[in-house]
């Protein structure tokens, strides 16, 4: 029998109502949990987890995502703790992601605790639409891998293209990420594993490549150059520009 699927609308921020580490001591499946939201789990336990009719064996570093209005129960060897975050059903419409309701993380545990542990700080200190954002970028980074990874990869090329044809224009990181799609932390993150650099580095070194071919086939002043390559404050192009190339400009120049 495969294992039912989670879906969420793909460019939803979810709402949160609950985040944080809670303990668990269940038993035989004593106790029933039904709850008005939908929620993920980051089990530090063994034990056993029933959703509705279907039952899951849980190793320490476990996700569950369970739906709202559905009826969850436990069966714990021994007390344990889990990470929580509970969050409201929306309507599904337009891309949507897919999870497992059961995803075994395995080497990554540690990593998930910390971003659930951070999420829930910010929640906690009523940093909603941050906690919000990370939460939503850690459900993409645990959607359908190979649906994830496509989506992802046509909005970098979206990207990559856009910044080589519009390199001037002054862009900034969510001005980017709100024109392919994607959330700030997911788009950076993709980006800096794609491209080895930030997304402001890469367009830097973008404009500073373009500055370099100015430099050799025009004779514009530097600060026209500058300001063609969207760098518009010369001593701050300048500057840019030596720590790139090793050189100013005018001696660049001059080696043409």
């Amino acid at each position: 029998m495969s294992i039912p699927v989670f879906r969420w609308p793909a460019r939803v921020v979810p709402v949160l109502t609950t985040a944080g580490r809670f303990p668990l001591d269940d038993q035989h499946f004593e106790s029933i949990y039904q709850h008005e939201t939908h929620a993920l789990h980051l089990h530090d336990y063994t034990g056993k987890m029933r959703m509705g009719r279907r039952e899951f064996l849980l190793q320490p570093g476990d996700i569950t995502i369970s739906v709202a209005g559905g009826r969850t129960q436990y069966d714990l060897p021994e007390p344990g703790h889990h990470w929580c975050v509970h969050f409201q059903p929306v309507a599904i419409s337009g891309e949507t992601v897919t999870f497992p309701v059961h995803i075994p993380t395995g080497t990554q545990r540690r990593h998930l605790a910390d971003r659930l542990a951070e999420i829930a700080q910010l929640h906690n200190q009523t940093n909603h639409n941050r906690a919000a954002i990370l939460f939503q970028d850690l459900l993409l980074s645990l959607a359908d891998r190979p649906a994830t990874r496509r989506r992802s990869d046509a909005a970098l090329d979206q990207l990559l293209a856009l910044l080589d044809e519009r390199f001037a224009e002054p862009w900034t990181v969510p001005q980017l990420a709100e024109t392919v799609g994607m959330t700030q932390d997911h788009l950076a993150r993709c980006f800096r594993q794609r491209m080895g650099m930030t997304i402001p580095r890469y367009l830097l070194q973008r404009r500073i490549a373009h500055a370099r071919q100015l430099l050799a086939i025009t004779d514009l002043p530097v600060n026209r150059i500058a300001a063609r390559v969207g760098l518009p404050d010369a001593q701050h192009f300048n500057k840019q520009f030596r720590l790139l190339t090793g050189l100013s400009p005018t001696a660049i120049r001059t080696q043409q």
